[in-house]
């Protein structure tokens, strides 16, 4: 959602929860499974590695990003002044830290990226990056997916909207918990707004190292889409002079966070799995948006035979702006910008989900700046029994507009407030356990839902 919506944000911090607290039974024991033994966690987490040599806080002002780490990949991104680098890999193998690989890497542009290939499912793997002048980056922690038939837990982390607020406090609480990984779904610069108005570089410098998206990004892999603000304001494909945006645009997105090209023009729309526990759908909701398209067809057909063929547990949708119908909110402002002003596209994908009884699905998307969890229909509609997570602002101008509402009914939990949430995915229970979590570490709302 676009900083210059004055209608519908305000910059004042509100909050406003309606039933958002968790009752001691769920809120829908629809496909829920107690009876069983408990479902495995995680193994215990290592001790940090203790890299030798000398950190360098100016070399490596911007950390380490981790993208898209599967089984047995991952993709380093290292931006740095160092001339010459160095790329340590080290493996947790139950008795200490034993190294894996170095790799020399050249920056272009003070940008290097490098794929890490021959992982180990689900295994703690740390990276250290050493300059040619043998000062090092800070450790960067991630942990590769689950088996094709792994089967535990999954912790997953979520937000968006990054444009005030700094340093992002809720950011560095979601780094001290080591999660399997993390989504960011979009506005993570406001490249439109001053200063530095469509300096994109400039943008992503002060982004990458700034104190809470610097630690997150360093504790885990992120899995990444993008929103409107990486490039302008409610772009879309078919925007007059958005060619020449997107020529200074996209190259500064895919230099700032790492991910491995899937569909699309712009590689966006992929899956990650997790094992049988998750299938991870990231969207490109932006960069094929034109005429009645809120996707491509192409990306649509991919989407609708992906959640068919899935045979994970949860079916997880990484989506930048809310399916839900937010009509009961916004009435019809801005539906243009969302799903609800593409009823053709939006109504394909859910019929699909619904007509084929296609289980475990949970939309979750951003940008709307405040903290929302609810069904994606209100009752009697077509996916009232689908459920959507609408997560952040970690830093964006809070949305006050749900302060000034009576409690609606599809929604139990509406807060404006900054966040980050937390996915605890119990494949044994067929539940994900959702907690909103804000800028001093507390829970602001938690519900567990049955999918």
């Amino acid at each position: 959602m676009s900083l210059s919506r004055r209608s519908v944000l305000a910059g004042s911090v509100a909050l406003a929860v309606a039933g958002c607290q968790t009752d001691d039974k769920p809120a829908d024991d629809t496909g829920g499974d107690s009876s069983g033994p408990p479902t495995p966690t995680r193994d215990p987490e290592p001790e940090p590695w203790d890299a030798p040599g000398t950190e360098d806080a100016a070399t490596f002002a911007w950390g380490v990003q981790i993208g898209d780490a599967t089984t047995s990949s991952a993709l380093v991104s290292v931006r740095t002044t160092a001339k010459a680098l160095t790329i340590v890999l080290m493996v947790a193998d139950g008795e200490g830290w034993t190294e894996v690989s170095r790799t020399k890497a050249t920056p272009e542009d003070r940008v290097a990226q490098v794929p890490l290939e021959g992982l180990v499912a689900d295994t703690a793997y740390s990276v250290a990056v050493y300059s040619d002048t043998e000062t090092r980056s800070p450790v960067a922690r991630f942990r590769t997916a689950l088996a094709a038939d792994g089967y535990r837990v999954v912790v997953f982390g979520a937000t968006s909207c990054f444009g005030g607020n700094s340093p992002w406090p809720s950011m560095s609480f979601a780094a001290a918990e080591n999660l399997d990984f993390f989504a960011l779904l979009g506005d993570m610069i406001y490249a439109d707004d001053y200063p530095d108005r469509y300096d994109y570089e400039t943008k992503w410098d002060t982004c990458l190292s700034t104190e809470g998206m610097r630690a997150m990004t360093l504790s885990t892999s992120i899995a990444v889409t993008w929103d409107d603000h990486e490039v302008d304001n409610n772009f879309r494909r078919d925007t007059e002079g958005i060619d020449e945006m997107l020529a200074e645009a996209y190259p500064a997105f895919r230099r700032a966070m790492p991910y491995v090209d899937g569909g699309g023009e712009f590689g966006l729309w992929r899956k990650i799995s997790w094992g049988t526990v998750l299938d991870l759908f990231i969207l490109d909701c932006r960069g094929e948006r034109m005429g009645d398209l809120y996707i491509s067809v192409e990306q649509m057909d991919w989407l609708k035979a992906g959640l068919s063929a899935s045979t994970a547990r949860f079916k997880i949708i990484a989506n930048s702006v809310p399916i839900s119908d937010l009509s009961a909110v916004f009435g019809s402002v801005m539906e243009n910008d969302r799903w609800d002003g593409f009823p053709e596209q939006r109504s394909e994908i859910l019929a699909h989900i619904v007509d084929n009884g296609i289980s475990g699905v949970l939309w979750i998307s951003g940008d709307i700046h405040y903290g929302q969890l609810g069904r994606v229909d209100p009752e009697g509609g077509v996916a009232e029994n689908l459920w959507e997570a609408v997560i952040g602002p970690a830093g964006s101008t809070l949305n006050a507009i749900v302060t000034k509402l009576d409690p609606i009914e599809q929604f139990p939990i509406m807060f404006a407030d900054y966040n980050w949430a937390r996915f605890t995915c119990d494949p044994g229970r067929g539940s994900i356990l959702i907690s909103f979590i804000g800028d001093e570490g507390q829970t602001i709302a938690e519900q567990e839902i049955f999918v």
